[in-house]
């Protein structure tokens, strides 16, 4: 029995220092298999609770908030591009219909001093498409200049190699290519152009507004699924459905 009390009893200063830890004073700091007593103490009382809470309160909010605008901003950037593209894929389809539809088809003029009728290019409608055209995208390709998304990235460059691969032509009926790949048409220069350049430029899917109205559509579609919007409307007004390969050409 002596020996038990000598355990409990004579050496309990050298015992309870493996579990509280000894101070000068004798008292427990509060260290047992690396659990701060004091901390569990606080816990136990709820005022570790309460500090929490009062955190979370002040800077959980916080962070909420910062995270909310980010996601914001990210949707608004995303909004506006689908927009772009879309005014864009629009401006180009008046230019890129043919048959009754077409921008190009001759209009009957009479001159007045002769009398005599002919058919010819209405050239401020054309103008006035070509010009729309142009604004559209602009637009776009200084939203998309910000893009980060691959897809779309692509897709842009797309059209900046057809703007190159048909610079001269271009050029002939008064479109510059800027250097920050933008565009600027010339009216005068427009307007004394050859038509004929101008709608093989523009008129049709294979002509080079067709290849931008292509690309156009391409991006409106990978932005729209990346807004989760699974169904979206193609060119013939049929309703599309989601693909997972464009989820997978989004890493693309």
């Amino acid at each position: 029995m002596s020996s038990i009390n000598s355990i409990w009893g004579n050496n309990y200063s050298n015992n309870s220092s493996f579990f509280f830890g000894t101070t000068s004073s004798g008292s427990a700091s509060g260290n047992f298999l690396g659990i701060d007593l004091a901390e569990y103490s606080s816990i136990t009382k709820g005022s570790y609770k309460k500090l929490l809470k009062a955190y979370y309160a002040k800077y959980g909010t916080e962070k909420k908030t910062e995270q909310s605008e980010k996601k914001t901003d990210s949707t608004t950037t995303k909004s506006t591009l689908k927009s772009n593209a879309n005014e864009l894929y629009k401006a180009a389809e008046v230019l890129t219909a043919t048959g009754r539809k077409s921008v190009f088809n001759k209009v009957e003029v009479k001159d007045e001093e002769t009398g005599a009728i002919t058919k010819e290019y209405d050239k401020d409608k054309i103008y006035k498409a070509v010009n729309s055209f142009v604004d559209s995208y602009n637009n776009y390709i200084k939203k998309a200049a910000d893009s980060k998304d691959n897809a779309v990235l692509r897709q842009t460059l797309r059209m900046v190699n057809a703007n190159a691969k048909n610079s001269s032509l271009l050029a002939d009926i008064g479109i510059k290519i800027n250097a920050d790949n933008t565009l600027s048409l010339d009216e005068e220069a427009f307007k004394k152009a050859d038509m004929a350049t101008v709608q093989s430029l523009f008129n049709g899917s294979d002509s080079w507004a067709g290849r931008i109205q292509s690309a156009a559509s391409n991006v409106y579609t990978k932005v729209n699924d990346s807004m989760g919007d699974s169904n979206f409307y193609t060119s013939s007004g049929t309703l599309g459905k989601y693909s997972s390969g464009n989820i997978l050409d989004s890493f693309l």
